[in-house]
Parts: C-alpha cells; sequence; structure tokens
C-alpha cells in the first residue's frame, strides 16, 4: 500500500480528482425510461433546436460537379440518443435531398442533411441568391423542378438579391414571374436577410465546416410580419417607410399573386439581420490564403488543401 501511494504523483492527484469533479457534475437522471410515455415524448421534442442553414460551395467537386454544403449539416444530437429518440426525430426532421438532373456532366448538388421544416430555416446568401434567381425566372418547367427546395417552411434570402428579383422580374402577374411557390411549395415565413457589417459592407465571411453553426438571424425593424396587402405604417417615419415598402412591396405581390389559389397560407414576410460568430474556423483559412497572396508565395504540401 505504501509503494502504491509512493507511485502517486502530484500531476496523477490533479487528474483524478479534476475527472471525479467532473463526473460529479454532469447531470444524469437514471430515472429517465420509468417516466411515463406522453412525458417522455414532451421532452424529446422540447430538445428540438431551431438551426439557420446557410449553403456554401465545396472546395471540390462531387462526382463532376458543384456542390454545396450546409454550415448546420451535422446531424442533430437526438438522432444518437437512444431508438425512442431517434423515432421521435425522424417525425419532425426530412432529410434535405438534392440531385440535379443527370444532363451530362453538368449541374450542381447539395449534400444531403436533416433539416426541420418547422423550425429551421434555410438562408440563401449572395452566392447561393444567384443560382436560386435563375430557377425563379425561369420560364420553362422543367428547368424549375430542377431547382425545388421540398419541405422548407422558413427561407431567407439575401437583401440584395431580393432587389436583384424585383429589377429582373416584372410587375406581379406578368412575365417574367418570380415562381416562388414552384421553387418553394411549402413556403410559410419568408425572411428578407440583411447581411452587413457595421461599417455597412456587404459580408462574405463564411464557414463550410459541418457544425459550425456559425449563423444566426436576429429578427429587426418590423413590430410583426407583413401580411398579405399590408405596408409598412408611418411609425418609422416617412423616408424610412419608403425605402423599406420598396424593398416589401414587390416580393409581398409576388406572393400574393403565387399563392392566390390558397389565400389563408400565404407566406408572411419579415426583416432580419445576419448573425455570425466573432471567430469561425474558417477565419484561419482565409487569412493564411490571404497572406499568401500580398507574399507571393503558394502554398505546398498539406497547406494547399487550406
Amino acid at each position: 500500500m505504501l509503494q502504491s501511494l509512493a507511485n502517486i504523483t502530484p500531476v496523477s492527484h490533479f487528474k483524478n480528482t479534476f475527472t471525479h469533479s467532473i463526473k460529479i457534475l454532469q447531470p444524469r437522471f437514471h430515472k429517465f425510461s420509468d417516466l411515463p410515455t406522453e412525458i417522455r415524448l414532451l421532452i424529446w421534442e422540447y430538445a428540438f433546436v431551431p438551426r439557420v442553414h446557410e449553403l456554401h460551395p465545396c472546395a471540390k467537386l462531387y462526382n463532376e460537379k458543384m456542390t454545396f454544403r450546409s454550415n448546420s449539416s451535422r446531424t442533430p444530437s437526438i438522432f444518437h440518443v437512444c431508438r425512442e429518440s431517434r423515432e421521435v426525430a425522424l417525425q419532425k426532421y426530412s432529410l434535405m435531398s438534392y440531385e440535379p438532373r443527370a444532363i451530362g456532366s453538368s449541374g450542381k448538388g447539395i449534400l444531403r442533411f436533416y433539416f426541420s421544416p418547422e423550425l429551421d430555416t434555410l438562408f440563401l446568401n449572395s452566392l447561393m441568391g444567384l443560382f436560386i434567381i435563375f430557377m425563379l425566372l425561369e420560364d420553362q418547367d422543367e428547368y424549375v423542378e430542377v431547382g425545388v427546395m421540398k419541405g422548407w417552411q422558413k427561407i431567407a434570402f439575401d437583401a440584395e438579391r431580393v432587389q436583384l428579383i424585383s429589377l429582373l422580374a416584372g410587375i406581379a402577374g406578368h412575365a417574367p414571374q418570380p415562381r416562388l411557390k414552384a421553387v418553394f411549395p411549402s413556403l410559410r415565413d419568408f425572411t428578407i436577410a440583411f447581411d452587413y457589417s457595421t461599417r455597412g459592407k456587404i459580408r462574405f465571411r463564411t464557414s463550410v465546416w459541418p457544425g459550425e453553426d456559425g449563423t444566426s438571424l436576429q429578427d429587426v425593424i418590423l413590430l410583426r410580419p407583413l401580411k398579405t396587402g399590408q405596408v409598412l405604417a408611418n411609425d418609422y417615419g416617412n423616408e424610412m417607410v419608403e425605402r423599406l415598402n420598396t424593398l416589401l412591396r414587390p416580393i409581398r405581390n409576388y406572393l400574393d399573386h403565387d399563392f392566390k389559389d390558397e389565400p389563408n397560407n400565404v407566406p408572411t414576410v419579415n426583416l432580419a439581420k445576419v448573425n455570425r460568430k466573432n471567430f469561425l474556423r474558417g477565419d484561419v483559412r482565409y487569412a493564411f490564403r490571404k497572406t499568401c497572396t500580398f507574399f507571393g508565395v503558394r502554398p505546398r504540401g498539406p497547406f494547399r488543401r487550406l
């Protein structure tokens, strides 16, 4: 016994004490399985967390096609807890499966990930918004079907691209008409997202790592969602109201015309500001690339993949 005590160093003693304290602090509830089924199901539903999926192009091609991935593509933890939690998750989550029509070797795809149609938001930033605009303004049905985003009820669109849609499209009811319902058949909330820095510049700071979860949306300006036929009141000042209505009125008219057969399901229009984490793993890559470009250095070996 004295020999075993002599082998205990201060470092090992601290490690054992620290590990033991961490295990004690971890919340444990061993009687969870004894709860009634109804209560367990409610607890699993409260475990769902709303996420914002921002799509970015991958660094390499998949099947010779440009592919996009979500920065929140990591499968939610509720899928891995137990069989019951997974069954509940499969009822609330859908698999984002997007495969473009096989036309030669061209086309674009999206890597599969799970999303909640009721909670999650698909954010189409300035880059992804350009690809979707071509689908929205396409006249031929066979090409529109290629870009259908099934199941998404909440869509956030970059404000600059919303203005571009208004410039390229005609008056509501006249060609070219943005086919919002054809591309987003389950749309319920349409958010115009302002992606600017504190200095007013457009932000291209993004992250492509799955599980980064670095994007969030903060509702701004509107006291309530803009519904069918509504415009902003003069509570914000005449100049501000005129600018906002110039942005909101066209998209509001497009939605009213596109969903005229479903008057009770016309999507609402919201405004939001895009927020990102102070530090993203992508920042390291961008800083490294900018430094190499500035000094005229070409990365070699494993650094070429950064």
